[in-house]
């Protein structure tokens, strides 16, 4: 079988490496990280990971809204986004990117588990 690769789109390096670090923890691959869309969608071309884990606000000129827009329409990967706080409109408009889901910052491990293991099952059934 082979192992679960998952992309973590994170721009603030110190929540990246942690997140990286509890997500390998979990058994899981990561097979890149990056804190700007427009290299997510290159990495995710590259590397076709099970999960994409995708922050919200991003460095560069894209947010991860139109990152994962993007992936999903090259790529048809899932994409759980990550998000500091939650608001109609941005809950609206990661809907409409095809989200599977979100978490919360702060995350912890258990959190990250429950997610990711949800997204994955959600994006086997569709």
């Amino acid at each position: 079988m082979n192992k679960i690769s998952i992309l973590i789109v994170e721009d603030e390096a110190i929540i990246a490496y942690d997140l990286a670090s509890k997500v390998q923890r979990l058994g899981y691959e990561v097979v890149g990280t990056t804190a700007t869309g427009e290299e997510a969608i290159e990495l995710a071309r590259r590397h076709r990971p099970s999960l994409v884990l995708m922050d919200i606000q991003l460095a560069g000129a894209m947010d991860g809204i139109a990152a994962a827009q993007q992936i999903r329409r090259e790529c048809n990967l899932p994409i759980l986004f990550l998000a500091a706080n939650s608001d109609l409109g941005t809950d609206e408009r990661a809907r409409q990117a095809g989200a599977v889901g979100s978490i919360l910052k702060p995350f912890d491990k258990r959190d990250i588990s429950i997610q990711i293991e949800k997204a994955l099952n959600q994006a086997t059934v569709v």
